[in-house]
């Protein structure tokens, strides 16, 4: 049977970047109101491991690891990892040290600099794609980068962290808010190192789409999904329909139709082989933005489950369909 659990801190945990972390109350929050999310993907016979919401292992029973063929968390990260050992797991069923720290890497928002970079060169080779933008992005490592970015841009600006999650992370600069816009990249830069830096496009409305990788290197893609932001970025909340009834709703903004979101899906996948190279194995999802001017189409790269995912689980399950479980 695979052994599923909800760890909402992951994003939180690959920032931190060492398995001693102590989650935040947030994720704390999620976890406890969430913890048999799962249940929209697993098989018949899986278990879900519900974890205390504040990374311990009070009141915890170990699995009966001999039955486990598989461990399916909401994402990877050396903070799960040190949590399931210290279960008595096997290391069979665990991800290396070097493939936990090549994850990593990937999940930081440099994947999304990378993507762009080559979503442009594909936009401004072929006519076909001119319904797509040709978003421009900035990884920085230094507070003379940045500045640089900023004066590219030529004019308002969002800041984000490597890693954070559903819109934390994540600021504007602009005007009056310029300096301590700055004073906090500054921070963010001695702590994780890096920051993107992207225009401020103008958001119409926000959709993503979701892939399946597999160890070969194989993209699946598993469908689109619709979802909710507040004006600072922050997920509010997915659409829980059909394939048919998002893909509608995104084409009926006339931005772009539904037979050129199947095209972006095509040149999305292509751009994800090119970046990923084989480097990473499990779901995954492309957030992207519809705009006055074309269809955003790599605004952040999740290298986990999301709920845009599950969302679409969801969706299945209303329709009485059987929810094929994430490999």
């Amino acid at each position: 049977m695979t052994l599923h659990l909800f760890n909402p801190s992951h994003d939180e945990a690959l920032a931190f970047g060492a398995a001693t972390y102590c989650p935040g109350s947030a994720a704390c929050r999620m976890s406890e109101l969430l913890w048999d999310l799962p249940r929209w993907w697993k098989e018949e016979g899986d278990e879900i491991l519900r974890l205390p919401p504040d990374g311990s292992l009070r009141g915890v029973k170990s699995p009966d690891w001999g039955c486990v063929e598989r461990i399916m968390p909401w994402g990877w990260d050396a903070h799960i990892v040190r949590l399931l050992q210290r279960l008595g797991a096997p290391a069979h069923l665990l991800p290396a040290t070097a493939d936990l720290e090549r994850w990593r890497q990937l999940s930081s928002r440099h994947t999304t600099v990378l993507m762009l970079k080559h979503l442009r060169t594909s936009i401004a080779n072929d006519s076909a794609l001119q319904f797509m933008l040709p978003a421009d992005s900035w990884w920085c490592t230094t507070s003379e980068e940045l500045q640089r970015a900023v004066e590219c841009a030529g004019g308002a600006v969002f800041m984000k962290a490597p890693w954070s999650c559903s819109g934390r992370g994540v600021w504007r600069c602009e005007g009056e808010n310029h300096d301590k816009a700055f004073r906090r990249a500054t921070a963010i830069l001695q702590r994780q190192g890096a920051v993107e830096v992207e225009p401020a496009y103008t958001r119409v409305a926000d959709l993503a789409m979701e892939y399946e990788c597999e160890a070969d290197g194989t993209l699946r893609f598993e469908g689109l999904s619709f979802f909710d932001t507040s004006s600072s970025g922050g997920y509010q909340g997915n659409m829980v329909a059909t394939q048919e009834e998002i893909a509608a709703r995104i084409a009926a903004y006339g931005i772009c139709s539904v037979q050129q979101l199947q095209t972006a899906q095509s040149v999305v996948a292509d751009a994800l082989r090119q970046v990923l190279g084989g480097g990473y194995c499990g779901p995954l999802g492309v957030d992207m933005m519809l705009t006055p001017h074309g269809l955003h189409p790599c605004v952040e790269v999740n290298l986990r489950m999301t709920m845009g995912r599950v969302a679409i689980y969801k969706a299945l399950h209303n329709e009485g369909r059987q929810t094929p479980a994430p490999h």
